[in-house]
């Protein structure tokens, strides 16, 4: 056996067929709605600018600016935020609205028209990470370094010439935050090469400060300090052997000490420095200053003679002491190198890093200068207009074609959740199923609300009600009650079938308002399908009685008023007398009868005149146009319908039916059982109790609380009244082909239709 699993949505369908009417009815209105919605929608129209960032026409490089590797290029993406804001700012809004005369109301801008405004403006740039990609239909494909501006109006014209107002906006503000960007780089950067340049001059002085103090000592003195220290030394050595090498030894160490020392090679030293910053640096440049100030003091000492003179004369003393503090001297510088070098290195660094800062900076201000130069003249980056805004001639909102989608889907959404939501929401019961598991042990007969039904229902209500001229209008129940006979002679009554004439007055109100059940189980306007269910109603009640101790007399309850039980009696009494079973139909309601409107009646005292005591009971029943069916009408209506029924005479009168031979089946209609106690003090007397609910209407609370004030062996079932069969039933079954039942023999090889059948013939067939 498979166990394969099939999902069916038949019971779904059953549920929107159920409520058929408010699906229909929702789609009918949401697509009415949708309708409407495209005509009275305000139409708005957008109309966009699209601006791109326009580059320098004039490279600052071409005007002396040095070429930057790693230049910070900005972009219109990183300051399109604040771009944005200052575009839509308040001021330039409200500009605006006064200008186009937008957002009027009374001959007045609206409280809020600039933030509608705001909400109406659209500022949009190309995605960076979307720009590498292939674009697909749902992206926009918008140049780099480009901005759209739409704005969004109900005139197409206003929109297109604020869109346009509003890209010439960005621009100024664009250009403003150019200049604006400038002058602050240009100012920082100004400050900055001032800082630098006097912290560059300090390096300098420190320079020349440790180089005059240890002049002689430096790094590149220390071969001529060796080889003076080395002569010196020699000189010594040689003073012991004689004058004469004395004089020598004097001669060479005064040419070769002094040569190398000599302000004539410092000044030769600093001119070849000079030439070399020259070739590099401005005239301008410290350094230059500087080497420019230490040869003007060489040279004016070398041009004094009577200073030359005198350090000679200061250095002819003692010829040994001055050899020996020389060489001394010699040897300090050279022991004082390393240190001194490592001092002027440190100073020099500074100098160094300094003097590239320097560089850096005076580069940078440069640059922006030249930028400031090239942004006045109009050449500079720039935003220009590449596609000014257009007249807008098709409205962008409302999209027709979303807003139909979106409609009818909301539509079926909705249409489809009211089915669903009344049907999960609704605790009656939907069919015969639901009633043998609420109620076990019970009968559940299913009477179909059938559209035959419904007609009549319509016609009889439409139809001026009839009576007997004694049924007259002057009855102080409305027409339902009669006025209380005392000539007693209601047995003349019975058998007198008088003219028809319409009701009037309250009476014909009241029947028009309350039309009487109709007759369908029988007569000339049976139904099928209804006569069909009564009289299996009918078969179920004669073969309970038949278990039940031949049972007579049966109560129809209901829990409320308007559920089909004076409905569920009359049929229920035809479909017996048509079966051959004598019944006799009625009516209890005291209070508000309905069945003498079924039949054309006369007018007699009925039950309440018989449990009055002012007529006899033979005279309160009368025949009905269908065989075997009579009634007995309430006669009236009271207040005091509790006390009549639970009096001796309503015992009598219940024991004498139920001896009698004339009726085999007695059907009595009763008020609501959960409104007044009538329905229980009857069924006290009866054999079996009948309880009807509305299918789709009454609370099953209501049907369960009405069934169990009933005793649990007298109760024959419950009778679901106003059946809708779901759509797979009536698609399935077909209630109304029952009758042809020689289309059954389709089926087959040995059908009568077969080829094989003698019936093949056209002309043989049926």
């Amino acid at each position: 056996m498979s166990n394969q699993t099939f999902i069916s949505v038949g019971p779904y369908w059953d549920i929107i067929y159920r409520h058929r009417r408010s699906f229909f009815i929702t789609i009918v209105v949401g697509l009415i709605l949708t309708g409407l919605s495209l005509f009275l929608i305000p139409k708005q129209y957008t109309s966009s600018v699209m601006l791109e960032v326009w580059h320098s026409d004039v490279q600052p490089s071409l005007i002396g600016a040095e070429p930057q590797n790693n230049a910070n290029v900005s972009h219109i993406e990183s300051r399109l935020e604040a771009l944005s804001e200052e575009t839509i700012a308040r001021g330039h809004l409200q500009e605006l609205i006064a200008k186009h005369d937008l957002y009027l109301r009374n001959g007045k801008p609206q409280p809020g028209a600039a933030g509608e405004m705001a909400g109406a403006i659209t500022i949009t740039i190309p995605d960076a990470v979307l720009q590498s990609k292939t674009p697909n239909r749902f992206q926009r494909s918008l140049p780099p370094d480009a901005v759209e501006i739409s704005y969004e109006y109900t005139d197409p014209a206003k929109a297109q010439a604020v869109a346009n107002d509003l890209g010439n906006i960005m621009i100024d503000e664009y250009r403003k935050e150019l200049e604006r960007h400038n002058a602050e780089t240009i100012k920082l950067i100004s400050s900055e090469v001032d800082e630098t340049r006097g912290k560059l001059a300090e390096s300098q002085a420190q320079i020349k400060v440790l180089k005059e103090k240890y002049r002689g000592s430096l790094p590149q003195d220390l071969d001529d300090n060796v080889r003076a220290l080395e002569a010196l030394q020699m000189q010594v050595e040689r003073t012991a052997s004689g004058e004469a090498k004395t004089d020598a030894t004097d001669g060479t160490v005064a040419s070769v000490g002094p040569r190398a020392n000599t302000p004539e090679a410092a000044l030769a030293a600093l001119k070849t420095k000079l030439v070399a910053l020259t070739a590099q640096y401005s005239n301008e440049y410290p350094e230059v200053i500087e080497t420019k100030s230490q040869i003007e003091v060489l040279e004016k000492e070398i041009a004094n003679p009577v200073r030359a003179q005198s350090s000679s004369s200061h250095g002819s003393g003692s010829a040994a002491s001055q050899i020996q503090q020389q060489i001394a001297d010699y040897q300090h510088r050279i022991a004082d190198t390393p240190s001194h070098e490592e001092a002027v290195a440190a100073v020099n660094r500074d100098y160094a890093i300094l003097s590239s800062r320097y560089h850096d900076l005076s580069n940078l201000l440069f640059q922006a200068t030249a930028d400031e130069e090239v942004l006045e003249r109009g050449q500079g980056e720039r935003l220009k207009v590449m596609q000014p805004g257009g007249l807008p001639l098709n409205p962008s909102f409302p999209n027709r074609l979303a807003l139909i989608g979106g409609g009818v889907a909301l539509t079926l959404l909705i249409a489809l959740a009211i089915p669903f939501g009344l049907f999960y929401t609704d605790t009656s019961f939907k069919d015969s199923d639901d009633i043998k598991a609420e109620f076990a042990d019970v009968n559940a007969i299913a009477i179909s609300r059938v559209p035959e039904v419904e007609r009549l229902i319509d016609v009889n209500a439409a139809e001026a009600p009839i009576a007997l001229p004694e049924n007259g209008a002057t009855s102080d129940s409305g027409g339902i009650g009669p006025e209380q006979s005392t000539n007693g002679d209601s047995a003349s009554q019975a058998v007198t079938n008088g003219s028809l004439v319409p009701l009037t007055g309250r009476a014909a109100r009241f029947a028009q308002r309350y039309p009487a059940p109709p007759l369908v189980a029988a007569g000339e306007d049976m139904v099928t399908t209804a006569a069909d269910e009564f009289q299996l109603l009918a078969f179920k009640l004669r073969s309970w009685a038949a278990q039940h101790d031949r049972a007579k007399v049966f109560v129809v309850a209901s829990a409320v008023g308007g559920e089909g039980k004076s409905f569920v009696a009359l049929n229920l009494a035809a479909a017996l007398a048509v079966s051959g079973s004598g019944a006799l139909l009625i009516d209890a309601d005291i209070r508000a009868p309905f069945q003498h409107y079924a039949f054309p009646v006369p007018k007699v005292d009925g039950l309440l005149g018989y449990l009055q005591g002012s007529v006899e009971l033979a005279s309160t029943i009368l025949p009905t146009p269908v065989p075997g069916l009579s009634l007995m009408p309430s006669g009236g209506t009271s207040n005091r319908a509790p006390e009549y029924l639970a009096s001796t005479r309503m015992d009598l009168l219940m024991e004498t039916m139920r001896k009698s031979t004339a009726y085999q089946y007695i059907i009595i209609d009763t008020p609501p059982a959960l409104l007044v106690p009538d329905a229980q003090i009857l069924a006290r007397g009866g054999d079996g109790t009948i309880v009807v609910t509305a299918a789709d209407s009454t609370a099953r609370a209501a049907t369960t609380k009405t069934f169990m004030m009933f005793d649990p062996q007298s109760l024959f079932g419950v009778v679901l009244n106003r059946f809708k069969p779901s759509l797979s039933t009536v698609r399935s079954e077909r209630y109304g082909r029952y009758g042809r039942y020689g289309r059954y023999g389709r089926y087959g090889k040995y059908s009568k239709y077969s080829k094989y059948s003698k019936y093949s013939d056209p002309d043989v067939r049926e």
